[in-house]
């Protein structure tokens, strides 16, 4: 059986070491990631109809809320590029907005999978 430091290291979008740092403890982690897994679930694909709809101000809100919470739990590469895209998005509607939320929602579904899969595991508790 992989102990949950262990598991962390199988992980590419979830960074359960920089969690448990920035949060303090195994279940202030275990608190937030029912939340985290919801609000990806919903706010990935609401964003991505948003931009669809080429409502590029709620679409940039949603990344800025997202960007509240999003980096304590996942590595800085998938921080970075959803700061960019939040960025780019608050210039208003353009291409490259939506070409660069396309290419983020990838990390942003696996960070959701990869935080539900820790969950699931009999030594997150």
């Amino acid at each position: 059986m992989q102990t949950g430091t262990a598991a962390a290291r199988d992980y590419t979008c979830f960074n359960l070491l920089g969690a448990l740092e920035f949060l303090g403890d195994r279940q202030g982690v275990q608190d937030l990631l029912p939340v985290l897994c919801a609000t990806l679930a919903k706010e990935v694909p609401e964003t991505a109809h948003l931009l669809a709809q080429g409502d590029f101000a709620e679409a940039a809100q949603r990344l800025h809320s997202l960007k509240g919470f999003v980096p304590v739990f996942c590595f800085a590469p998938v921080v970075e590029e959803l700061a960019r895209v939040e960025r780019l998005c608050r210039g208003g509607a353009n291409q490259a907005v939506v070409a660069g939320y396309a290419a983020l929602v990838p990390a942003l579904q696996c960070l959701g999978e990869e935080a539900a899969h820790y969950m699931a595991q009999p030594t997150a508790a």
